[in-house]
């Protein structure tokens, strides 16, 4: 699992960037990791990336979630306060731009972590990938790696 793990922490990482994804079958994803080469030390800092962005993300996303709640009640009341509505769809606007940011320094601290050997084959795959093909995979991946059975490595 651990090994599913890195795995799956460079492809949130990439995934949430802004140009990464990966063909349905993986084996370029897979290709790309090969050609990265991290070392033992790589691929235990992607995963600690990783797995803080996934908090902040579950964070910001709750916050989001609560939001749209609230939403729905101001829209509810007898009489609609339009500022109060307002205020909170810019705080729902706000959150939104602290997902993406939480993305992003993801992205930037991974680039950071990589050489600039490494860096050629993680740039190229970005400027590659098509957009429309990232939110499934990801959630395939995200699925798969949080319920890869015990042990698996």
């Amino acid at each position: 699992m651990k090994k599913h793990a890195v795995l799956i922490a460079i492809v949130l990482l990439a995934f949430n960037a802004p140009m990464f994804s990966q063909p349905e079958d993986g084996k370029e994803f897979h290709k790309i990791m090969a050609k990265l080469n991290l070392t033992n030390e790589q691929k235990k800092d992607v995963e600690k990336i990783a797995v803080d962005m996934a908090k902040q993300l579950v964070d910001q996303r709750a916050n989001l979630a609560t939001a749209r709640i609230d939403l729905r009640q101001l829209f509810k009341a007898d009489n609609p306060d339009k500022a109060a509505i307002e205020k909170k769809i810019n705080e729902m606007a706000d959150i939104g731009v602290q997902l993406q940011m939480v993305k992003i320094n993801s992205w930037f601290a991974m680039n950071k972590l990589l050489t600039p050997d490494q860096q050629i084959p993680w740039k190229k795959a970005l400027a590659n990938a098509p957009a429309r093909r990232r939110q499934g995979m990801l959630k395939r991946l995200h699925e798969r790696f949080m319920h890869a059975p015990q042990g698996e490595e």
